[in-house]
Order: C-alpha cells, then sequence, then structure tokens
C-alpha cells in the first residue's frame, strides 16, 4: 500500500484544497496558499476548469461515448463550499454516468499517492470505475494498461481521452508530442478533451515560478498558438478553443471575471 506523506504538498491534495475540499494536509494548504499570494484568482481558475471538463464530458456522453479516460486525473471528488449546497462541478464519473449509466470511466494519474487516495475513495463505487496507475508521457503504454483493460476499456469503440489542466506540466515539444501519441491512437468516433492554463506576458512567467517553487515540478507558459496545435488530428467543436467559462456555458458554471491576465484555454475536439 501506498504510504501517504503528509508532510511533503501533493499536487492532487492542493487542487483539493483550492476547490474547497477537506482532501488535504497543512504542507498542501501551505503551498497552495504561497502560489495563491501570486496568483489571488487561482482557486477560481480551477474551478472553472472542473466545470467546463463537468460539461465536456456532459457533451461527449450525449454523443455516444461510453469511455472515458481520465489522464492525470488527481482526485475525483466534487466538494461543495458551504453546508447542504450542491456540487458546483461533477467528477468524470459522475458527469459521464449522469448522461450514460453504463459508461466506463478510467482515472489514470502518475502519482502513487493521488492513485491510492483515489482508489479509497472509490472503493464502494462501480465496478465500471477504475482507477490506474500511468504516466502521460507514455501514451501507449496508458492506452494498453492491463488495468483498464481487465475493467473492459477497448479502443475498438471510441474514446474520450481527457488532458485536463495536465499539458503545461511538459515543455512544449513534450506536450505536443504526447497530445499526439494519445490522439493518434483513438479510433473514429473518438473525443479528446484538453484544457491548458496560461497568462498574458508576465503574469503567466511569474505563476509559474511561483509555483515551481512550491513543489518543485515545472509549469510552462504556452502560446495561444501553441495550445491551438494541440487539437492537432481532431476536428475543434464549437465554439472552439476558448476560455474555460465560454465552453458551451451553461450550469455548471461561475461567471469569468473580466479583463482577467490568467486563464484556461479549453476545447473539444472529435476524431473523423
Amino acid at each position: 500500500m501506498t504510504h501517504l506523506d503528509t508532510t511533503k504538498p501533493n499536487i492532487a491534495r492542493i487542487y483539493d484544497y483550492w476547490l474547497g475540499g477537506k482532501d488535504n494536509f497543512a504542507a498542501d494548504r501551505a503551498a497552495a496558499e504561497a502560489v495563491r499570494q501570486q496568483r489571488p484568482d487561482i482557486a477560481d481558475l480551477v474551478l472553472e476548469n472542473k466545470q467546463f471538463l463537468t460539461r465536456a464530458v456532459s457533451y461527449v456522453a450525449q454523443q455516444g461515448v461510453r469511455q472515458f479516460l481520465d489522464v492525470g486525473s488527481g482526485l475525483p471528488t466534487s466538494p461543495v463550499r458551504a453546508q447542504g449546497a450542491a456540487p458546483l462541478w461533477q467528477p468524470t464519473h459522475e458527469a459521464a454516468q449522469a448522461v450514460a449509466p453504463d459508461a466506463l470511466v478510467c482515472y489514470v494519474d502518475n502519482d502513487p499517492v493521488a492513485v491510492a487516495h483515489s482508489q479509497a475513495l472509490l472503493a464502494h463505487g462501480s465496478s465500471q470505475v477504475v482507477v490506474a496507475e500511468g504516466d502521460m508521457l507514455d501514451p501507449q503504454a496508458v492506452l494498453s494498461s492491463p488495468v483498464l483493460h481487465a475493467a473492459g476499456f477497448s479502443l475498438e469503440a471510441p474514446v474520450c481521452v481527457m488532458l485536463g489542466c495536465v499539458l503545461h506540466f511538459l515543455e512544449y515539444g513534450t506536450a505536443h508530442r504526447v497530445a499526439g501519441g494519445f490522439i493518434g491512437a483513438l479510433p473514429p468516433g473518438s473525443f479528446a478533451i484538453i484544457s491548458v492554463g496560461r497568462g498574458d506576458d508576465e503574469v503567466g512567467e511569474d505563476f509559474a515560478s511561483t509555483y515551481n517553487a512550491q513543489h518543485g515540478s515545472s509549469v510552462f507558459n504556452f502560446t495561444r498558438e501553441e495550445v491551438s496545435a494541440l487539437f492537432s488530428g481532431v476536428e475543434v467543436v464549437p465554439p472552439g478553443i476558448v476560455p474555460a467559462p465560454a465552453w458551451r456555458p451553461g450550469t455548471p458554471q461561475t461567471p469569468a471575471a473580466k479583463d482577467r491576465q490568467a486563464m484556461i484555454l479549453a476545447g473539444v475536439g472529435r476524431r473523423g
């Protein structure tokens, strides 16, 4: 069993804290607040990404896709910010299965802590939801994971691959290769959901330096053209690659602040 070291910040738990969850510890909260000092709206950005993913997963499920592969998934939770309030978003399995109860949802993360924590959270859930350890740097290994295939995952039928706010942790050339590796392996009728955080001018660089100092991983600030190129191999569906709150806005949604210099760029593409 993976040891959960609570003395070191963990990105999945940091995100949980920004989202108002309780699956985090003092080290995670300290690191999260240090980043928030540089990027005061970080919790809003993270929430906007989760809400985009909820809407995107619902849309793809409505197109008939029944297999969802959430790569770099973190923790599959949907905490509420006030007692009795409705969740502001849904984790992938809830969003997909709300449309298609028979949907298979596979969570994949390279962090054994996130995997172990996710398995514990989902221990008494549906057999149609699985969690596996895997590294997005090797798309073929992820797509051929024995854990996923034992659950019924197959590239013989359409798949939705999700890369939600994970590619900006890679140098751009690597990010492009990873996205292309997943997209290129998808059968016709499949979809790719991609979101990437970026900041205009020096905003992105300042955030990256603060983020990197907190947990030793790198964050890269791609240009808008580079983000668009991540969708090579799929036809981007309307409204295109846009700030997360502008992608088919509806419920759940929190209005984005105006004149924001940092944002989540998001889109959905279909493989013909």
